[in-house]
């Protein structure tokens, strides 16, 4: 995690600046890389199946690897609470086994294989044009479709990522009584409708997305044993036919990538494949609800991932219900989902 200073680290650093505060910002950087390579390497996995801590040279013998540059890794991931070192042996911290172990139903290494690999790299080569022309050449989904591999590992970090906040917003997601037909647009990796058909044993669904992005999703829908009530459908959402008297449609982590009219044409569309009284309900990150300190930070590192990606932003949620109602929506309302940071939502609203 990131270097979290005392009190008088604080006072000097932050208060007094009697020292270069951005180097915060440096381990901050090397914090990154360091986590990555030790997921890359398999080092957290390697430690909890030891069942007992190991000293840095029996890790390197399991891993294949240098000891005496695992012993520094080792010694730099102590201090970033990563690892725990106790009589020259180290082990796993509790955050490190709930967040990043692929046996952790909240595994979060995915994700950040994500940033390392996609969009990082992307940032890297379109920060500046972004920053001096306003726009980035092609978004970062166009430039997935050159290598179609991107899209799987940008779906299993999607997927990660929504493992965080899954059953939070299942249950924040009201399912009509008497409800059987869900369309997931935009459903990627599938996670948020197979969570909902677990707990709805009448609801079946479909997770429509493109092709390239849907790999993911069979082989979820194949873990939870859910292939006879939840299946995939390639398309585009703006072309293709999202079939009719659907009872609930999602559009999850899809309308910060387009403007006003692009979101309001959208929700006519998915209006068309509800029957009269069907929910609509969106989940996204929204503008205007950060107010402390790790909070504006999200919700600038949001933006300007937005922004450098697919040349978007996050919107507020007055304009999110002026667009449902005048698609065709009454009833709107909104739930914070808290444990995904300020700002994540979801809107409802119910078709006239």
């Amino acid at each position: 995690m990131p270097v979290n200073p005392n009190f008088l680290e604080r006072l000097l650093l932050l208060r007094l600046d009697k020292g270069p505060a951005p180097i915060l910002d440096l381990f901050g950087a090397s914090t990154f890389e360091a986590v990555v390579l030790a997921l890359d390497i398999g080092l957290f996995d390697e430690l909890a199946s030891a069942g007992a801590p190991l000293s840095a040279t029996e890790l390197a013998d399991r891993l294949d690897a240098d000891a005496n540059a695992i012993e520094v890794l080792l010694t730099f991931l102590d201090a970033q609470g990563y690892v725990t070192k106790n009589g020259g042996r180290y082990r796993n911290t509790r955050m490190t086994t709930k967040w990043l172990l692929t046996a952790s139903e909240t595994n979060m290494a995915p994700w950040l294989t994500f940033w390392d690999e996609l969009v990082f790299p992307f940032w890297e080569d379109n920060f500046e044009t972004v920053v001096r022309e306003g726009h980035p050449p092609q978004t970062i989904y166009e430039w997935f479709d050159e290598e179609p591999t991107r899209w799987e590992t940008a779906q299993k970090g999607f997927r990660a990522a929504a493992s965080v906040v899954g059953g939070e917003v299942a249950d924040a997601v009201d399912i009509p009584d008497g409800a059987t037909r869900l369309l997931d647009v935009g459903g990627g990796h599938g996670l948020y409708a197979i969570e909902l058909c677990r707990r709805h044993p009448n609801l079946s669904a479909v997770v429509f997305d493109y092709p390239e992005a849907l790999d993911v999703a069979r082989e979820e829908i194949t873990a939870a044993g859910l292939e006879d009530r939840v299946e995939v459908a390639g398309g585009d959402y703006w072309e293709d036919d999202l079939g009719a008297e659907h009872d609930v449609v999602l559009v999850f982590n899809v309308i910060h990538a387009h403007d006003d009219a692009e979101n309001r044409r959208l929700f006519e569309r998915v209006g068309d494949s509800l029957r009269p009284g069907g929910q609509l309900v969106v989940l996204d990150q929204l503008a205007g609800t950060a107010r402390m300190p790790v909070g504006k930070t999200g919700h600038g590192f949001v933006g300007l991932t937005y922004l450098v990606t697919l040349d978007a932003t996050i919107h507020p949620y007055e304009a999110v219900r002026k667009w449902l109602r005048e698609a065709g929506f009454d009833d709107v309302r909104r739930t914070a989902i808290r444990r995904a940071g300020p700002g994540q939502t979801v809107v409802q609203a119910t078709k006239r």
